[in-house]
């Protein structure tokens, strides 16, 4: 019998058979004997038991390319006609299509599930990444947050360190200052000699107590400079007198060469000094008696430098230990033995100072001959203008500016004074501006401000009205600043009674100047008037140390000023109140509120007479921001333990003053 099912899945190749022919020309084919025709691939029939005797096929053209074949057979020579052959030629045109559309779809379904294996894989491997991600976020958050945590306790620790060392600091050399002031009696040479041996040991002691922290601070990138024009030759011999009295004891010649092109720089000029005496201590400390030291500067206005060279004759260092000499705490002497003293932090913290003023440092020496340290800042070369200096930081350290919170200026149309009004809006400074002498002096008198500026035109301007009510403006304790356009009218303003004259064109640093002086000059002359203004002045003293309480308290009262004492914020606060000290010394570290809570509480106080009371912190920290932290909770001044008492009188003298000419104006 017949088997069809034998030949189901069963394919030929292209051009085999009958089928294979027409698929392969795309041709249709009528055999009407299979027997004649050599085409005939008669395996399958064979196979199947059917004997395919006549044969119709067509081609199934897609696009008019062959997909396939339809095929019909029959046992009987002849039996199709022409007629067959176009009836199912047409019948292969749907069936074409309808296998292509099958094709197409399966393709489709195929690619759909392709493409929705490959979403699977890829939302996998997403979710896979997200959770390496996560991971890897929570690895670094904890790392973040234990380096953070480091970070926190070495600065706490840093804190407490710096508190525990200079609270007791602070009381060794304020005794020692004040017994060497005499305050207590008098001493005979043999007791001040002690006392200097303290002190000094004692400065010593704050020195290294700061050079660590120095060095804390920029390894955690906390030190921040204090920008501002730096006269060279000036932080020079400031820097030499430090070192000059051990130079002397050893008979050590000190030479110095300087530049005369070079007279400013763009630098923190404490840490310039903090450079040049550790130089200078080094240079000093290693040259033999006898011998010589020295300190060049020089210009270099191609590479755009300022070079400060320190010298020495002395020992010198072998070459071998030039890589290892700026790492902090390395000593090339030490040995149980070692002859020379120190910490080995001096030269890492010039280094690390010189690149924060993105400087340097290089050094050349040779054992037995001497070594030259030469540190170079950046320079704005002879051509830079004072005032193209002053754009990096303006006058951030003028402390001059105390007590200057108000200026009337009186200008003449011909006379444009934008430079000095921006010049105390930078500074904070209310000013008032009139156009008009009649009102601005009735302003003046009733208001008085604490500084007048006047512009000073030609004889027969109506302004000169003003000028002779200069003995009138002075009696109002404002200070007087004229602004003149020839030397003749800068004479005549300063015999008129100006406290200071600018001449135009004026820069920016002339006017830094001019006012240092004239308010230099009223501060000094209202602390002379002082002691007649307030015999005894009362101090609130907020300080929960012991010896820190003595130390201060039997210095002020024998400067002549009233104590009362709190040993803690809440004390203090509540004294504030009561007693309404002329001034308060804030403690920060102190039981129960801290003295930066207690100066906010004083602060917020609704009574004026208590919330202006002028506060000087006096702390033990010296981390970064603490002077910053003391200011935002409305200190008026912050003092670093330990405080040099002579110092401390200063300042407080000074805001006494302040207040008093406040006050006055109130009036």
């Amino acid at each position: 019998g017949e088997a069809s099912e034998f030949v189901q899945g069963k394919r030929l190749a292209l051009g085999q058979g009958i089928l294979g022919w027409v698929t392969q020309h795309g041709e249709p084919l009528l055999v009407p004997d299979t027997f004649s025709d050599p085409r005939y691939f008669s395996d399958f029939d064979a196979q199947s038991g059917f004997q395919a005797r006549s044969i119709l096929c067509v081609p199934l053209l897609v696009k008019g390319q062959p997909i396939g074949a339809i095929e019909a057979i029959n046992k009987e020579k002849g039996t199709f006609d022409e007629e067959d052959l176009r009836l199912l030629t047409r019948m292969a045109v749907p069936a074409a299509t309808a296998i292509e559309n099958a094709r197409l779809f399966t393709q489709s379904q195929q690619e759909i599930k392709e493409r929705k294996r490959a979403e699977a894989a890829l939302e996998a491997e997403r979710a896979q990444l997200a959770r390496r991600v996560e991971e890897r976020t929570l690895d670094l958050r904890t790392a973040n947050a234990e380096l953070a945590r480091a970070a926190r306790m070495k600065d706490e620790f840093l804190a407490s360190v710096s508190h525990e060392l200079r609270t007791p600091l602070n009381a060794v050399l304020g005794i020692s200052e004040a017994l060497q002031e005499e305050v207590f009696g008098e001493m005979n040479e043999k007791q001040l000699g002690s006392l200097r041996s303290i002190e000094e040991s004692g400065r010593h002691l704050l020195s290294l107590i700061n050079d660590i922290l120095d060095l804390s601070k920029v390894e955690a990138g906390k030190l921040e400079l204090e920008l501002m024009p730096t006269s060279i030759e000036a932080v020079c011999q400031a820097s030499l007198r430090m070192v000059k009295q051990n130079a002397h004891k050893k008979r050590l010649k000190i030479n110095t060469s300087h530049d005369s092109l070079v007279t400013t720089v763009v630098a923190d000029e404490r840490r310039v000094k903090q450079v040049l005496v550790n130089l200078l201590s080094n240079a000093v400390k290693f040259t033999p008696d006898g011998g010589e030291i020295g300190i060049d500067v020089v210009g270099d206005e191609e590479a755009k430098a300022v070079l400060i060279t320190v010298w020495d004759d002395g020992i010198g260092i072998a070459e071998e230990d030039l890589a290892q000499l700026f790492r902090p705490f390395v000593q090339l002497d030490s040995g149980l033995a070692r002859e020379y003293a120190g910490t080995g932090l001096g030269l890492s913290l010039v280094q690390r100072m010189m690149e924060l003023h993105g400087g340097s440092i290089a050094v050349q020496s040779e054992v037995g001959k001497g070594s030259r340290f030469t540190v170079s800042f950046p320079w704005q070369g002879t051509d830079a203008t004072i005032d193209q200096l002053f754009e990096y930081d303006l006058y951030e350290n003028s402390s001059f500016m105390t007590g200057l919170r108000s200026v009337t200026i009186v200008e003449d149309s011909s006379v444009p004074l934008a430079k000095l009004k921006q010049y105390f809006k930078t500074h904070g400074v209310f000013v008032r501006t009139f156009g008009e002498g009649a009102a601005a002096l009735a302003s003046i008198l009733a208001q008085p401000p604490d500084l007048v500026v006047l512009t000073m035109p030609l004889s027969d301007d109506p302004h000169w009205d003003l000028l002779a009510t200069i003995q009138e403006i002075k009696q109002s304790e404002a200070g007087l600043l004229m602004v003149t356009s020839t030397l003749d009218e800068k004479e005549a303003a300063m015999v008129a009674g100006a406290d200071g004259c600018l001449l135009e064109p004026f820069t920016q640093a002339q006017i830094h100047r001019m006012l240092q002086e004239i308010m230099e000059k009223r501060n000094s002359t209202v602390h002379e008037d002082e002691d007649t203004a307030v015999s005894q002045p009362l101090i609130l003293l907020a300080e929960d140390n012991e010896t820190n309480i003595n130390t201060f308290s039997s210095y002020l009262l024998a400067k002549g000023f009233q104590l009362i004492l709190a040993r803690n914020g809440v004390e203090a606060v509540a004294k504030a109140k009561a007693d309404k000290p002329d001034l308060i010394l804030m403690d920060i570290q102190m039981p129960l509120m801290n003295g930066l809570e207690a100066i906010v509480k004083i602060r917020q106080d609704v009574d004026t007479a208590v919330n202006c009371i002028p506060i000087i912190a006096v702390t033990a920290l010296a981390m970064p921001g603490d002077n910053e932290a003391c200011f935002e909770a409305g200190a008026d001044a912050y003092l670093s333990k330990p405080v040099r008492l002579h110092h401390l009188v200063e300042t407080i003298k000074t805001h006494l003053a302040v207040a008093q000419q406040r006050e006055a104006t109130l009036v």
